[in-house]
């Protein structure tokens, strides 16, 4: 890995930034989302999150030289895996905007595409007969509001890219460092808003589950439960006040996820018949809960992976589980995206 850029994650409750340069780490930071700035995955103010960015940068002197790469969220997004027949990159460039004719609302010509080529299906003579795609699709006027965001932060947009692709881009990486015998894998998100389930083999995103169970019902109950309001409930999960993170009713909600995971695994499973998924890695702040991950290990009973294990040695950070998805932005940033 070598260039010099900023790989930035902005969730509804975070904001993760790493910055790598010459194949090292040098910084990752995070800090919280200031109330209403970002709404269901989406920045409302712009403006106001560039300005936040730049303060960020001045504080933890992130080079302004670097180039940026952003993760878009999911609803600025289309994502889907599709086939066609073999092409040309011209004639890919043409047909690809047909191959979202069901999600677009307006005009293709309002939106940019692209791809990636997960896998190619050849005859008997070995000719290529069917391509596998990774294809994406996001407003220009996204991708220019992104732009201008990062220019006032004081930064240059290299790439944006959906979070399916900065997974990809991390288990590539991390397949090529342990060679495992098996390259099922599961990403577990546990986020502020809902946990976010990304299924991959390989380097190649398969699909995802979404499960409306995540942070903010854990400090929601607990605010009931002290009755305080939920910024108060929010410091007393982080210190585990009068045991909020490990009380009963903070245990089932645990284990609600960890059976709501298993299900989307089993049902995975069931229609993937002829290579089990095995292995979960847990993503996010909130799969650091170790009451969460022994519920997961003990509902799931698959083997769980830490997000040191996916970084390996080379990168040593305070909380790896915070920044899996800005790093797979950086390892993808230095390949290019969705200029």
């Amino acid at each position: 890995m070598t260039g010099n850029i900023v790989s930035f994650d902005i969730g509804s409750a975070q904001i993760k930034l790493v910055w790598c340069a010459g194949g090292v780490c040098k910084a990752a930071v995070s800090a919280p989302v200031p109330d209403g700035l970002v709404r269901g995955g989406t920045i409302v103010s712009m403006d106001a999150m560039a300005d936040l960015l730049r303060q960020l940068a001045k504080e933890n002197n992130l080079p302004r030289s670097a180039q940026a790469a952003v993760i878009l969220p999911a609803p600025l997004v289309f994502t889907r895996i599709t086939e066609l027949p073999p092409m040309t990159e011209g004639q890919l460039t043409y047909n690809l905007p047909f191959e979202f004719k069901d999600y677009l609302t307006q005009e293709k010509s309002r939106y940019y595409f692209d791809y990636a080529v997960q896998e190619l299906v050849r005859g008997e003579d070995d000719s290529v007969t069917r391509m596998k795609l990774f294809a994406c699709a996001t407003l220009k006027t996204t991708i220019e509001d992104y732009r201008s965001m990062m220019n006032r932060a004081g930064f240059k947009l290299k790439l944006a890219l959906p979070e399916e692709a900065a997974y990809a881009a991390l288990l590539t990486d991390c397949i090529r460092r342990t060679q495992p015998e098996s390259r099922d894998y599961c990403l577990v998100d546990v986020g502020h808003a809902g946990i976010r389930m990304f299924i991959l083999r390989d380097d190649r995103f398969i699909t995802r589950r979404t499960i409306d169970l995540g942070m903010l019902d854990l400090i929601r109950s607990i605010s009931e439960r002290q009755g305080v309001d939920e910024h108060i409930a929010l410091t007393h999960m982080l210190s585990n006040y009068e045991g909020a993170m490990t009380d009963p009713a903070s245990m089932d909600l645990y284990h609600r996820m960890a059976a709501e995971i298993t299900k989307a695994v089993n049902f995975y499973n069931y229609n993937n018949r002829q290579q089990e998924l095995t292995d979960l890695c847990l993503c996010s702040g909130g799969c650091n809960i170790v009451p969460l991950r022994q519920a997961l290990a003990e509902t799931t009973h698959l083997h769980l992976h830490t997000a040191q294990e996916l970084l390996g040695d080379d990168v040593t950070l305070d909380e790896p589980w915070m920044y899996l998805r800005a790093i797979g932005g950086v390892d993808e940033g230095l390949r290019g995206g969705l200029q």
